[in-house]
């Protein structure tokens, strides 16, 4: 199994990092190849809306940072994407990254049949940390439910972690590093 690990906080050790690291470490254990990025420390650029990857090529023309992440995505199993919420929405430095996606729709995207260029059968997890509760906010991760229709993916898992107010907030959690070592036992047994 390949895992890709997409971290978007500006933290290192922040909370959703914290999530993810512990799905990913328990998928590592289990035998898994797990390959992580770190986004705020990456040089790239958002979207330029060239429609090259519509229209000239089948992949984003804009070269930088992002694109090894953009081409692992086709060889792995697992996408992990881990955000904090930075003004009710996914932190900047994701939604930068989730805009070069983009390139992974084919130019018939917009009709749902054959819309993505990832090969079918990946699953994505959505990790999603917060300092408010649970009641809000909560529009984001139907958003995310979104991208299965788009790019083909088998299955969504999410968590949505609430009430983290201090960096470290999530390690101190069980039931939240509970789940997130149920959803990386759940897809070992579901793609092995």
């Amino acid at each position: 199994m390949n895992v890709l690990s997409i971290l978007g906080s500006p933290r290192i050790k922040g909370n959703s990092a914290t999530l993810a690291n512990h799905l990913t470490d328990r998928l590592q254990q289990q035998g898994a190849a797990v390959e992580t990025h770190i986004l705020n420390k990456l040089d790239y650029k958002g979207c330029q809306s060239c429609y090259a990857c519509k229209t000239t090529s089948e992949r984003c023309v804009v070269k930088d940072d992002i694109s090894p992440i953009l081409d692992a995505m086709h060889g792995s199993d697992v996408i992990v994407m881990a955000s904090p919420n930075f003004y009710g929405h996914i932190s900047g430095q994701m939604k930068l990254f989730l805009d070069r996606t983009f390139s992974l729709l084919t130019p018939e995207f917009e009709t749902g049949i054959n819309a993505s260029r990832l090969a079918p059968g990946k699953h994505l997890v959505f990790i999603f940390t917060q300092g408010a509760d649970k009641t809000m906010f909560t529009d984001v991760i139907p958003k995310f439910g979104q991208l299965k229709q788009y790019y083909g993916f088998e299955d969504i898992h999410t968590l949505h972690g609430c009430e983290l107010n201090d960096a470290n907030d999530a390690a101190k959690q069980p039931k939240l590093l509970d789940r997130a070592g149920q959803i990386a036992k759940d897809l070992w047994v579901r793609i092995n």
